[in-house]
Formats: structure tokens, C-alpha cells, sequence
């Protein structure tokens, strides 16, 4: 058994003189998966794009984006994250900047998409947010064998026989 193993498993000992109390790094496996768990229930990675257009909320998309960005901040900011996974984090929370700089330039009036200019600029910001986030979870998934459910699968880049 090596030390790392040992040490996840223990964490910490006592002594008539004192005690020892740590706790474990968490493996960089377990945060993509708490990612992924948070990501699944996002509505506006998951719900179809013509969906989301015919509800005509794109407000709804917005206030999701800043929660997924304010939430990958948060794990970012724990010094359990690190490495590899800190890195798809960062390109992930990238994506939710780009996407509210395209679709609310000030951060603060949400505006709703009543022309066709706007209904296109809006489409196209969230095509590219979910490619973006999407090609972060496939290789994240891949790197640390994760299963995707499949509503986020939905949005991994297509194959060439995804196209047949």
C-alpha cells in the first residue's frame, strides 16, 4: 500500500501526548465528477437551443451562467484544486465571460431577445459556450474515465458518425 493511499485513509492519530489531525487532499478524479454532478442540472447547457429560444427567457440563461461561473470559482478557489482539472475549470469560467460579454455587456440589465439581430447574436454566444463546455467535459471525462450523463453528453462535439 503506498503513503498516499495510507494517508487517505487515515486521517490523523491520537498519543497520550497529543494528537495529529489532517485532512486528505481530494483526487483531482473527485472534483471533476463534483463538476460534472453541479453541470448536469444547468438548464442551459441541457435544454435544446430552439427550447430555449421559444421560452424567451434568455434571462434565465444568463443568471445559469453566472452561477456556473461564480461556482467554478468557488472550486477553483479551494486548495484541493489544482492541476489538470484546475485547467479545464479555467477554460470553462473563460467560456461564461465570453458568453456574458456577448449577451450582457454591462453584467447588470439583463435585456430580453426581441429581434432577430439579437435572438442571432444570443444563438450564436450559447453555441459556442456549450461547445466550449463541452469539449472541457469530454476531455475531462476521458482523462479521469468519468461516465457523462447523457444530457450533457448531448453537447460533446459530434463525430463523423454523428453526421452519417
Amino acid at each position: 500500500m503506498k503513503v498516499l493511499e495510507i494517508m487517505r485513509r487515515i486521517k490523523g492519530f491520537s498519543t497520550p501526548l497529543g494528537g495529529l489531525d489532517w485532512e486528505a487532499p481530494v483526487p483531482q478524479r473527485a472534483v471533476a465528477e463534483k463538476v460534472i454532478v453541479f453541470l448536469e442540472d444547468r438548464r442551459v447547457l441541457t435544454m435544446p437551443r430552439a427550447i430555449t429560444h421559444a421560452v424567451g427567457d434568455p434571462d434565465h440563461c444568463v443568471a445559469s451562467v453566472f452561477q456556473i461561473r461564480e461556482t467554478l470559482t468557488r472550486i477553483l478557489m479551494d486548495p484541493d484544486t489544482g492541476g489538470e482539472v484546475a485547467e479545464h475549470l479555467k477554460a470553462m469560467r473563460a467560456a461564461c465571460r465570453r458568453f456574458l460579454n456577448s449577451v450582457d455587456h454591462d453584467h447588470s440589465a439583463h435585456q430580453h431577445v426581441h429581434d432577430l439581430e439579437e435572438g442571432a447574436i444570443f444563438g450564436a454566444a450559447l453555441g459556442e459556450f456549450r461547445a466550449v463546455i463541452g469539449i472541457q467535459l469530454g476531455v475531462m471525462a476521458a482523462r479521469y474515465k468519468l461516465e457523462l450523463p447523457e444530457e450533457l453528453a448531448a453537447i460533446l462535439p459530434a463525430t463523423e458518425a454523428d453526421d452519417e
